[in-house]
């Protein structure tokens, strides 16, 4: 009993170290704007593909927020670089004023090693600010408007039951071109063989005692 226990704790830890919560984001036509539900200081991943358009997305907030976005592709010798701007609709005529843009050279992203993922990012700097009440769109372009990326809007994690957290990480992996051969590379999956070799041990030493015992006796 007291293994079972065991492997049931390590296998709960196992589970929710993390939180990652991807989106795919398929605009319905070119320009058109993808929806960012919910609340903003929430963190998402949307996961976006340009082609030969920029991606548009649009959020409403009621009270003044900080919002916090970041772009990330995959590290690898075809990076590209990625901009983002943010734009607030007028309340009166319709048109926008520019919030904010960023458009870092490449030699300013981090390497950042997801472990949970499998894989390693190209990661812009986080880009924060302060805004009021409206309705307001981000841009993600590049100069060609080509290459798949990770749009991260807000910072405070949720966290997602384990078969939920395999198949977002296989989404994300297949969005970003990886095969099945890197998914046994994602920390959830090669931990739980860790955890499962361990309950296995746990019971086979167990067992073998229990025999050990009994030719004895």
């Amino acid at each position: 009993m007291r293994y079972f226990v065991l492997i049931t704790v390590l296998f709960s830890v196992a589970t929710t170290a993390q939180a990652y919560n991807p989106i795919t984001a398929e605009p319905v036509e070119a320009y058109s704007v993808i929806k960012v539900e919910g609340d903003t200081y929430v963190e998402r991943s949307y996961l976006g593909d340009l082609e030969d358009a920029p991606d548009m997305y649009e959020f409403k907030t009621d009270v003044a927020i900080s919002i916090r976005l970041q772009v990330s592709q995959r590290a690898s010798r075809k990076t590209v670089p990625f901009g983002l701007i943010m734009v607030r609709q007028n309340d009166t005529d319709g048109g926008v004023e520019e919030v904010v843009r960023q458009n870092e050279s490449l030699e300013t992203w981090t390497k950042v090693r997801s472990n949970m993922l499998g894989m390693t990012f190209l990661t812009a700097p986080a880009l924060e600010k302060e805004i009021k009440p409206g309705t307001y769109r981000i841009e993600v372009s590049t100069p060609d408007n080509k290459g798949n990326y990770m749009l991260t809007v807000g910072e405070e994690p949720v966290f997602s039951g384990y078969f939920k957290a395999l198949l977002q990480i296989f989404k994300t992996q297949w969005h970003f071109g990886l095969t099945p051969f890197h998914f046994l590379l994602s920390s959830y999956v090669y931990g739980t063989f860790v955890i499962l070799g361990i309950g296995y041990g746990a019971y086979w030493f167990r067992r073998r005692r229990h025999k050990e015992h009994d030719l004895t006796t």
